[in-house]
């Protein structure tokens, strides 16, 4: 039972250090100035009620909005990208229900490109990339996303391949700590070699030092 208790220690202090270092992630991507002059603002997708954005979509879609305004109060006309398809239980495709309440808050139906496959955030920055590139190539584009959301897709921004910046619609803890925890989660699968090498190092290591 010693020789396991070291172990669990470094284990749980390197949970403990990277929950703290996600959180420390996000407050900077809320903090990292976007600046103006995106050829695309790439709303992800999130849960719908019915056919209508919930809560966290809607606040996504209204983070969109007022960044559109303040791209074109500077001389800029962007597009807007929704992406997300229909999820199992949903009755739609998010990025329809996005689109429809981007046009009842007045953005031009005409600017506003719809990808509806992608069922996660990989698939989203994928085939939006992809959808981005042969529109506009040397596009520049702002992710739009929740706060608690912005790290994995900063990752997911990368691996596709996108040159974006990610927006953040609100605060990290703005829907609750489970969401951040699971984001935490998810980010960190997300890297299984680098979180894999690190707790079989810290194991090996804490079994060696409890059997000494």
């Amino acid at each position: 039972m010693h020789a396991l208790f070291l172990p669990a220690v470094l284990l749980g202090g390197y949970v403990l250090l990277w929950l703290l270092g996600f959180l420390g992630c996000a407050l900077f991507q809320r903090r990292r100035p976007v600046p103006a002059g995106a050829d695309y603002l790439v709303v992800l997708g999130a849960a719908l009620d019915g056919c209508e954005p919930a809560p966290t979509l809607a606040a996504r879609l209204d983070a969109a909005l007022e960044r559109f305004a303040a791209e074109e109060a500077a001389g800029h006309a962007p597009l807007v990208l929704v992406t997300g398809g229909k999820g199992p239980h949903e009755d739609c495709t998010e990025a329809g229900a996005m689109a429809r309440y981007l046009v009842a808050r007045g953005v031009p139906a005409e600017r506003i490109r719809r990808e509806e496959r992608a069922v996660n955030t990989a698939e989203n920055l994928r085939f939006s990339a992809t959808l981005m590139a042969a529109e506009h190539p040397g596009y520049r584009c702002a992710v739009i996303t929740s706060g608690f959301h912005t790290v994995r897709s900063a990752l997911a921004t990368r691996r596709a391949g996108a040159p974006a910046r990610v927006l953040s619609a609100d605060g990290p803890l703005a829907h609750g700590p489970y969401q951040l925890l699971r984001e935490a989660v998810g980010t960190a699968l997300a890297l299984p070699r680098a979180n894999g090498a690190a707790v079989l190092l810290l194991t090996g290591a804490g079994v060696v030092l409890g059997l000494a």
